[in-house]
């Protein structure tokens, strides 16, 4: 896989000279492959965020370098608008960002400030809202009057109207129910998979990461602490444990199992591994 971002010895400090600094981030070294569906995970105030506004250009690193498709994004000469045109910074509750009169137009806002020409600027718009599954009937209506999922989905429809090549969400399934955070997460995992969209997905759900998610990058005041597949990064339950985490429900069974004899492998992490692996030892058993 090729490296579309890369951190080196990234740091970040809120509040500098004002005598309540605080660090949120800490000698962050990341690379991240193009096509890769990550998942980011840590307590509230681990840094998460402040990261991930940091990949987009918000925020500018206290300390150390941020390299995407191997420029420096913090050369004099870098375009930072082009940067949040390929990295696309979703954030958490995104529907509070609609303002437009109509669906069409909010998701439209995003290209138009690209200074794209006009016909350019409806196909994105009118893609981005097929890729996430808004049907014609609701693209000129009000956005204020849809449920709170489509909502949610209008708001990502623009910023992939953008045509990011990264796309970082900020918890998107906060607040929905759980039709819509499926919804979300197809949606998130089409776009990895058909549109070749690189995701990285902040998430307090671990089942959602297990389920998702090729590389967890775990958190923690401000450092990365653990970093691999699913399936290895869920093993270590008691140090997830302690810095306010956890692993999924079935890992947790599959883990007691375990610690009680049973010859099941740690590598069932989602609940359809789970409870086939079960399945298979209480046939042999």
């Amino acid at each position: 896989m090729s490296i579309i971002m890369q951190l080196e010895n990234v740091s970040y400090i809120y509040g500098i000279g004002s005598g309540h600094e605080k660090q949120a981030l800490k000698n962050i070294n990341l690379k991240i492959n193009a096509g890769e569906f990550i998942g980011l995970v840590g307590h509230t105030g681990s840094g998460k965020s402040t990261l991930a506004q940091l990949l987009n250009g918000l925020e500018h690193a206290t300390t150390g370098e941020i390299y995407y498709d191997g420029r420096n994004i913090y050369d004099k000469d870098y375009d930072m608008k082009s940067l949040r045109g390929n990295v696309g910074l979703v954030f958490q509750y995104p529907e509070h960002q609609l303002f437009e009169a109509t669906v069409e137009e909010d998701v439209q806002f995003g290209p138009r400030n690209l200074g794209l020409p006009l016909l350019e600027v409806e196909l994105r718009s009118y893609n981005a809202l097929k890729m996430v599954g808004i049907s014609d009937d609701l693209i000129d209506v009000s956005p204020f009057v849809l449920s709170g999922g489509q909502k949610r989905r209008v708001a990502i429809a623009g910023v992939l109207a953008m045509q990011p090549k990264l796309l970082v969400l900020d918890e998107p399934m906060a607040g929905l129910d759980p039709t819509g955070r499926e919804e979300i997460l197809n949606i998130l995992r089409n776009l990895r998979d058909k549109q070749k969209i690189t995701i990285i997905l902040i998430s307090h759900s671990m089942e959602d990461i297990a389920e998702y998610a090729d590389r967890v990058i775990v958190m923690n005041k401000g450092e990365v602490v653990l970093e691999g597949e699913p399936k290895k990064i869920f093993q270590f339950e008691e140090e997830l444990e302690k810095i306010g985490l956890g692993v999924p429900q079935s890992t947790k069974v599959i883990h007691r199992l375990r610690k009680m004899g049973a010859d099941i492998p740690y590598s069932c992490i989602t609940a359809e591994e789970s409870a086939g692996a079960i399945y298979k030892w209480l046939q042999r058993v």
